[in-house]
């Protein structure tokens, strides 16, 4: 019986690690690959940023600038000249691919 347990618990716990990976890995690639990333340049904000793009995301000033602090592990407003963020506008692969 102990050896049933323990055998229980050990692919309990081997099936908890895949889906951690599996969750983890999901939409990371997908979302650099298929969103805008801006380079801050001085006196840029969130918000100025925001106003800038909202219309093409199709978001609420509240709703881009919450969805970039999230995607970009941001935990203030405060960007700095230099640093790059995910903005959600999905590039256009197709009108890239033909530039190129």
């Amino acid at each position: 019986m102990k050896t049933e347990s323990f055998a229980y618990i050990l692919s309990f716990f081997f099936v908890m690690i895949a889906i951690v990976f599996a969750l983890s890995y999901t939409g990371i690639k997908e979302s650099k690959d298929h969103y805008y990333i801006v380079t801050i340049e001085e006196g840029d904000s969130l918000w100025s940023i925001a106003d800038k793009f909202q219309e093409q995301a199709n978001l609420s000033t509240w709703e881009f600038i919450t969805w970039v602090q999230e995607k970009n592990n941001l935990y203030t407003e405060v960007i700095k000249p230099g640093d790059e963020v995910m903005i959600p506008v999905k590039k256009d692969l197709n009108n890239l691919a033909s530039k190129e």
